[in-house]
């Protein structure tokens, strides 16, 4: 008895589907720009407040900062919480180089429940290994005027 040989066409769709499977779950590769990893970061630790995500972005000063932050929200984060979804607004500044590193400016508005707030972050990059990280974030409140 002859063993039956697929289809040729089969077997094309199933190099397809799984062609398609692999490559769904693949991260799309960040550029290693200091405006993109600023801007992953910022995504990550401001927009969606996940320091384990945003650490992956960091080096010295900034990874020992969210480690301590996350060593903080564990017993919190154990229990199920998640923080709430606020409405945000990021806008990005110009860089700004200085030596061997570059300062990104961001300005972050935030909308609760009727009132407003906006925090200028300071994030500080350099290359380490050929790669650019955030070294250092520094983020100050500022002052908006109530509504009328």
């Amino acid at each position: 008895m002859k063993a039956r040989r697929p289809l040729p066409g089969l077997l094309a769709a199933l190099g397809l589907a799984l062609a398609l499977s692999l490559s769904a779950g693949c991260k799309k590769k960040l550029e290693n720009t200091p405006e993109s990893v600023a801007d992953a970061f910022v995504e990550a630790y401001f927009q969606r407040a996940d320091q384990q995500s945003a650490k992956e972005f960091t080096a010295l000063g900034a990874t020992k900062m969210l480690e301590a932050e996350l060593r903080e929200v564990q017993e919190v984060r154990k229990d199920g919480y998640a923080p709430g979804s606020v409405e945000m607004a990021v806008r990005r500044g110009e860089p700004s180089p200085r030596d061997e590193r570059v300062r990104i400016p961001y300005e972050i508005e935030i909308q609760t429940e009727g009132m407003k707030q906006v925090r200028d972050a300071d994030i500080e990059l350099s290359r380490i290994d050929g790669a650019w990280k955030v070294v250092r974030i520094g983020v100050k409140a500022r002052d908006v005027p109530a509504a009328p």
